[in-house]
């Protein structure tokens, strides 16, 4: 490409282009330092504080030094400063705990509803008791707990007594070498590692 084309010898726009004219308009118009005591013209905008969109316009000295001492949590509480230090970590956005099985409990959730006439089937229900329906436990989970024999509501305990129990009957070690049953041990070491990672037991 040939920068001293005439059909390039317009385009080239720089990136200050229009600032200084800014600058020179501001001299203009009577905008000076807000420093005290300071005659120079004010050509850099500064935020005048966190609650508010004013701007402060400071010569090139003063607002560096102004910036350096600016402190956006002037006239918070602690209380407040570290409130709003916590919510920025995660972007002033509203979180939720995580964790395994929060809805198994017995509590009403905030997003369910009552539906009287079983419109919404059992989506509408109010009532969050996996007991009620007989089990508390995920499609994944209820095939990983048939792998090793066990019911839809075993506990954490059974599950860990049941897999011992496995091992030691299909291991090669405790049958005599034979290796016949070396799949099936293969499939309960990974339901019961399944059920571990997804916090059943």
């Amino acid at each position: 490409m040939n920068l001293n084309s005439k059909y390039f010898d317009m385009i080239r726009a720089s990136r200050h282009q229009g600032r200084e004219e800014k600058r020179a308009q501001m001299v203009e118009d009577g905008s000076r330092c807000d420093w005290p005591g300071c005659l120079k013209a004010g050509n850099y905008p500064a935020p005048a504080g966190a609650q508010t969109r004013e701007k402060r316009h400071f010569c090139y000295d003063h607002v560096r030094e102004y910036n350096r001492s600016y402190n956006y949590f002037e006239g918070m509480s602690q209380e407040e400063a570290e409130r709003f230090r916590r919510a920025a970590q995660t972007g002033h956005r509203p979180t939720w705990s995580m964790g395994t099985r929060r809805a198994s409990g017995s509590r009403v959730e905030d997003w369910q509803f009552q539906d009287p006439l079983e419109i919404m089937g059992e989506a509408g229900s109010s009532e969050a008791n996996p007991a009620a329906s007989g089990s508390k436990a995920t499609s994944g989970q209820k095939r990983a707990l048939n792998v090793m024999d066990l019911s839809d509501t075993a506990s954490a305990n059974d599950v860990r007594k049941k897999f011992k129990i496995l091992v030691k009957q299909y291991h090669p070690d405790a049958n005599g070498g034979d290796r016949s049953f070396e799949d099936k041990l293969q499939s309960v070491i990974q339901a019961h590692d399944y059920l571990k990672a997804s916090g059943f037991c």
